[in-house]
């Protein structure tokens, strides 16, 4: 249900964080957790298309059905699937598609997918009931709703970035830099109604998260107050709120929502946190966080996810947690449902001391707690190694 910055090698991804927001009760969860895919367990499915020797991914739909990539030593593939070793193949696996670059589904189960391109920019490609279609070329920073409209940026005929959706065919522009916009920086997201939320510059020097809906802009956040730039992690909901992180000093981050009226605080890095990166919101206003810890694991995406501000209470899953038999290593978020569900990509360690690497997903198991004017969130994204490259797409929410 939706997805930000592009990483070319390793794996890359994204994570999340939680919102406070006033309602009448509220859930506390807890998590079961689901193998999507792993190196260890599905090798030999996956080496009937040759070698199976890493997997990233992968955005998740309502269904609870995660989009996934899988590294091969005859390429790079992309599958489907709910978990249980059944596979749906959406790409099959060939040195033709060795530069994927990014995943995402919707609750139809249609697949987005692109592919890097020489200058860093490729084509964008839509899988449906098992036909692939070519929407674009030079596209980037995909999303797509559950109606099968993508938005990306592009280039128009003067290599000028501007920013589109496109759907059976159709491509029409949003925004484009002929206006107040000089340029549009990093992810864009669409929700259920086509309102677009974007991160751009200005012609006068601001930079900022914007929505747009039928050619009617609206500022979420800019660097003319708290903000200092840099905005990244956009994502927007089907009621319009909007999140994304924004650096307010040397060390200090925080995860905001703003839906062009108020703007409130996720998640910050005042506390145990280090670092938080991207945001996805739910229809339900819940959002969720991957984050590194001071004095965490080195050389990790993640030490933990979290749904919301207290890394022990509000902890999903966190490196040296129990996973698969094993012992997770090394984590990166990538996306939250409407159902709570998250997918994320996890390394863990076996008795055989051996590492894997799998998709999994968190199911949440919940009991009823006294009223509350608050209720906890979730956010998401994701990506694969060695040299598979995918960065945080929209699975829309």
């Amino acid at each position: 249900m939706n997805s930000c910055t592009k990483i070319l090698s390793a794996i890359a991804g994204s994570f999340l964080s939680l919102v406070t927001i006033g309602v009448n009760s509220a859930q506390a969860s807890n998590f079961t957790f689901t193998s999507i895919v792993n190196v260890r367990d599905n090798k030999d499915f996956f080496d009937a298309g040759g070698s199976f020797f890493d997997v990233g991914g992968g955005p998740i739909n309502d269904n609870g059905t995660v989009a996934f990539a899988v590294a091969t030593s005859n390429g790079e593939g992309i599958f489907t699937s709910n978990g249980g070793g059944a596979f749906t193949t959406v790409l099959k696996p060939s040195p033709r598609s060795s530069s994927l670059n990014g995943l995402a589904i919707n609750n139809s189960d249609t697949v987005a997918f692109g592919t890097l391109g020489s200058a860093f920019e490729g084509s964008l490609f839509i899988s449906k009931d098992g036909n692939i279609t070519k929407v674009a070329t030079l596209a980037d920073f995909f999303e797509l709703n559950n109606n099968d409209t993508l938005v990306f940026t592009t280039f128009d005929d003067l290599f000028n970035k501007k920013i589109v959706t496109a759907n059976g065919g159709l491509v029409t522009t949003v925004v484009d830099t002929s206006g107040s916009f000089s340029s549009f920086d990093q992810n864009t997201a669409i929700n259920d109604s086509n309102v677009v939320a974007f991160q751009a510059t200005l012609k006068d020097g601001r930079s900022g998260v914007f929505t747009i809906k039928d050619g009617t802009i609206t500022t979420i956040a800019d660097n003319t107050s708290l903000f200092l730039g840099g905005f990244f992690g956009v994502g927007i909901n089907n009621t319009g709120t909007v999140i994304f992180n924004a650096p307010l000093g040397s060390r200090e981050a925080k995860i905001f929502t703003g839906d062009g009226e108020e703007i409130n605080t996720v998640a910050d890095t005042s506390g145990s946190f280090n670092g938080l990166i991207g945001g996805v919101i739910n229809n339900n206003n819940q959002v969720a966080f991957g984050a590194t810890l001071l004095n965490g694991a080195e050389n990790v995406f993640g030490d933990g996810i979290f749904t919301g501000s207290d890394p022990v209470a509000d902890k999903v899953i966190a490196i040296g947690d129990s996973l698969l038999g094993g012992t997770v290593t090394n984590l990166l978020f990538r996306d939250l449902n409407n159902s709570g569900q998250i997918s994320f990509l996890a390394d863990f360690i076996d008795d055989s001391g051996k590492t894997f690497r799998g998709v999994f997903r968190a199911d949440p198991v919940s009991k009823s707690i006294p009223e509350s004017t608050s209720t906890l969130g979730l956010l998401a994204f994701g990506a694969l190694g060695t040299g598979l490259t995918l960065k945080r797409k929209l699975k829309q929410i």
